[in-house]
């Protein structure tokens, strides 16, 4: 997935009318920006309230309400959105893993919990079916035999993904209010302490994320020479939680908006992992594992496999 690149912006035409009217929904929303911002701080923002529950089986769907006053911060609050939860891979699915020497069959079974979050009147952008197309959903009773398990509490609004067999929690927005705004939407998700975290490439990190006080920005940026801590072309917003025997799991959020994706911990101590996205959907996928290379094959299962390279490229 890559966001857009600014660097492809004509300034040369900025004086003529074709680059007046590029500018004019740039302006507005500007406009719109310095209305809004007399409203209420970020802090006082009331989050939602759930209600409409209706449960298939293994299809959860719920509406939200914004709870109170709306905040305006970033554009406007969208009172109205619509929860939907699909426990998916409720049946055999065979899935190729290719090596090196072989091709592998492995079924998965029950490993993927699908988690939207999106406006009611779908106004707001998702990414096409057309740019990336979604995995097949078979309706089952997924919900009884998944690995995962969704809970959530109806006011203020939040949710939290466990492992059936071991209890453990391994993402809970329990910790701060949901944010969906016109132009900013903000989710946290409470982490255990000093987690072992991988992912949100591509940038020129270590393969270890830092858990205090770090940010990474997914904006496509060609950066030249691939300095230290810099984004770079491609952005893939999924990252992958290792806790040892209690297994590997990965959590990808289906957005092609800029973001920043904070991991650090709150004043009393509390490891969390914070999406700052400036447009789009939560569109989340919860992969369960438990192992780095389960994971790897899930995610594949979502968004497809690399394309073959050709022959002569290898030098060979």
């Amino acid at each position: 997935m890559r966001s857009a690149d600014l660097s492809i912006l004509p300034v040369n035409e900025i004086h003529d009318m074709r680059g007046i009217a590029f500018l004019l929904p740039f302006l507005s929303w500007a406009a719109a920006l310095v209305v809004n911002h007399t409203s209420l701080p970020l802090e006082q923002c009331p989050g939602y309230k759930a209600f409409n529950v209706k449960d298939s089986g293994n299809t959860l769907t719920v509406d939200l309400k914004l709870a109170g006053k709306p905040c305006n911060t970033y554009g406007i609050d969208i009172k109205d959105l619509k929860l939907k939860v699909e426990y998916q891979t409720g049946k055999s699915l065979d899935c190729e893993i290719l090596y090196l020497d072989r091709i592998e069959l492995k079924s998965i079974l029950d490993t993927r919990l699908h988690v939207l979050i999106y406006d009611a009147n779908e106004e707001v952008y998702q990414v096409p079916l057309s740019v990336l197309p979604r995995p097949e959903f078979t309706s089952g009773p997924a919900s009884k035999t998944s690995t995962l398990k969704f809970n959530f509490k109806e006011s203020p609004f939040s949710f939290s993904i466990e492992r059936k067999d071991t209890k453990e929690v391994l993402f809970d927005t329990s910790g701060s209010n949901l944010f969906f705004q016109s132009q900013y939407l903000n989710l946290r998700t409470l982490l255990p302490e000093d987690p072992n975290l991988y992912g949100l490439g591509e940038h020129s990190d270590s393969l270890h994320l830092e858990t205090t006080n770090y940010t990474r920005t997914l904006w496509s940026h060609d950066a030249y020479g691939i300095p230290a801590h810099t984004n770079l072309y491609g952005n893939h917003p999924i990252y992958i939680d290792h806790r040892g025997k209690a297994g590997t799991h990965g959590v990808f959020l289906l957005n092609s908006n800029g973001m920043d994706i904070k991991i650090n911990k709150t004043n009393d101590g509390k490891q969390y992992l914070e999406y700052n996205t400036l447009g789009g959907i939560f569109d989340f996928y919860f992969l369960a594992g438990p192992t780095p290379k389960e994971v790897s094959a899930q995610y594949a299962g979502v968004v497809g496999v690399p394309a073959m390279q050709s022959y002569w490229t290898f030098g060979v």
